[in-house]
């Protein structure tokens, strides 16, 4: 699922980042994309494959902030079978990139391999 939203949240014209790959201080707005796992669906032959959506904005467009997520929520509603399952997280300050940061968590259910 990471490729599968990277690709598409890139081709809507977001800065996007694997975990660990964004360097230095945020001078504007990005995204990480964090996999959070599989876990099976109880009774079923199903499995939540979760990916987490870590929000950088820079420290002092506070302001900005709300436009930019609804921006990543409006382009995340056409990606097919995703879907987001927590609300944003509250917003806090990353000192050592000096921007807000907040995520939103998305899953996909998907057939278990050889189900």
């Amino acid at each position: 699922m990471f490729a599968q939203v990277y690709k598409h949240l890139k081709s809507e014209g977001f800065d996007v980042y694997s975990i660990g790959q964004h360097k230095g201080i945020c001078t504007n707005p990005y995204l990480v994309i964090k996999e959070n796992g599989e876990s099976e669906v109880a009774g079923t032959s199903l499995i939540n494959d979760t990916v987490e959506l870590l929000i950088y904005y820079p420290v002092g467009r506070y302001s900005e902030l709300s436009s930019y997520k609804k921006r990543i929520l409006d382009a995340m509603k056409y990606q097919r079978g995703i879907r987001r399952v927590i609300e944003a997280m509250p917003t806090i300050i990353d000192d050592d990139k000096k921007a807000y940061m907040t995520s939103f968590t998305y899953k996909k259910i998907k057939m278990k391999e050889g189900a």
